[in-house]
């Protein structure tokens, strides 16, 4: 049999047609950005926040221009700047109307020239900061909006305060406000992302004012019939069949429909099939893939190492506990959760770890003051990985 795979995809962003557009998330963020607006996605992890940035930056509207960066190996002031400078650069050079003016530009501050490879740039002892203030300024010589969307920014704030101190950090905080703030850059907009909670970052940084003139652009799971288009669009052509009844058992299965969660799904599913030489999925098999995708620790591992990477330890010690515990029971209460901080004694307060990371980071979700796994999948690794003998001193 010529086995015809589904047109999934794992490890890298989503993009074509194996991305799923959801037309009202683009329509939002235009209608933002058409107001001059900067904006702040803070989106919980595997909703597909990378994708939807990079389909709009594929896909301007007339009057913009964009450029998407995942900037999370920034870890110092210098490298921040630096990224940001050479990616307006390089945006603006593609751009037609732009080239005189940057060629120009380039020429008068001495800094190289464009060539047919590209931008040369001769000088070593650039103050990349200042000049991508500069930049900005000839930038707005023109009507065009330019848009720069910074991926991982938290963590970028979080690796500085830890290279450079808090105050560095801070400062980067005071420049960007800055310039959203100054009339001379109003062609300019940023976009900030990340997937660990920069309202976290900033509130231990003390400096909430410094983000609270960005607009939140909002990406939630999908619904059960944006997860049944995205079943149907990436198995359409596909060997492997899925019928109504077994998509929706599976639909009911992944019950937290992160567009991850479904790839990973149907990858796992058509990989039972296809090496067991059947065509039809059945419920049974269902349940097989789901304890088959549990077992792979790289899926999820990073849920754990993120919150080591970037919490205190103590903070860590902290969350690690509490989703132990949610782990192993169906809810858990948060008066437990506060009396659990009397022993743990987290550096952060409590309520806010639950609610600024492990909630607004898609780890739990809170209802009547209840925490629990939103992720069927999350939850029976956790499982796994912290056994409950852990929890039972």
């Amino acid at each position: 049999m010529n086995w015809k795979h589904p047109k999934t995809i794992i490890g890298a962003p989503a993009e074509g047609d194996v991305f799923y557009r959801r037309e009202y998330i683009n329509a939002q963020f235009w209608r933002k950005a058409a107001r001059g607006e900067h904006l702040l996605i803070s989106a919980p992890r595997r909703v597909g926040k990378t994708s939807v940035m990079k389909d709009l930056e594929q896909n301007c509207i007339d009057g913009f221009i964009a450029v998407y960066s995942d900037i999370e190996s920034c870890k110092n002031q210098a490298e921040f700047y630096r990224r940001l400078y050479n990616l307006l650069l390089g945006l603006v050079q593609k751009s037609k109307r732009y080239k005189t003016i940057l060629a120009d530009f380039l020429k008068s501050r001495d800094i190289g020239e464009i060539n047919t490879t590209g931008i040369k740039i001769e000088r070593k002892d650039l103050d990349f900061k200042n000049e991508l203030f500069e930049l900005i300024k000839i930038c707005g010589k023109e009507d065009t909006k330019i848009i720069l969307m910074l991926d991982e920014f938290p963590d970028v704030v979080s690796a500085i305060e830890k290279k450079e101190g808090k105050e560095a950090a801070i400062n980067v905080l005071h420049t960007l406000r800055n310039l959203r703030h100054d009339k001379s850059f109003s062609n300019i907009i940023l976009v900030l992302a990340g997937s660990i909670g920069i309202d976290h970052v900033i509130s231990s940084l003390d400096r909430p004012k410094l983000i609270n003139d960005l607009v939140p652009i909002t990406i939630s799971e999908l619904d059960i019939v944006e997860a049944e288009e995205l079943i149907h669009q990436l198995i359409d052509d596909a060997t492997m069949k899925i019928s109504t009844s077994e998509r929706a058992y599976m639909i009911e299965k992944i019950s937290h429909l992160l567009p991850y969660y479904i790839q990973v799904f149907i990858d796992k599913s058509d990989y039972l099939l296809h090496k067991e030489n059947r065509i039809e999925l059945t419920r049974e098999d269902i349940d097989r893939v789901f304890n088959l995708i549990i077992e792979q620790n790289s899926y999820f591992e990073d849920w754990e190492q993120r919150l080591k990477r970037y919490l205190p330890k103590k903070d860590f010690e902290y969350c690690i506990g509490i989703l132990t515990r949610c782990a192993h029971t169906n809810q858990y209460p948060l008066q437990k959760a506060f009396d659990f901080s009397h022993k743990a004694i987290p550096k952060t307060p409590y309520k806010s770890l639950l609610d600024s990371v492990l909630v607004k980071d898609g780890y739990l979700i809170e209802k009547n003051n209840n925490f629990r796994f939103l992720s069927p999948f999350l939850k029976a690794w956790w499982q796994k990985r912290h056994p409950e003998f852990e929890i039972m001193n």
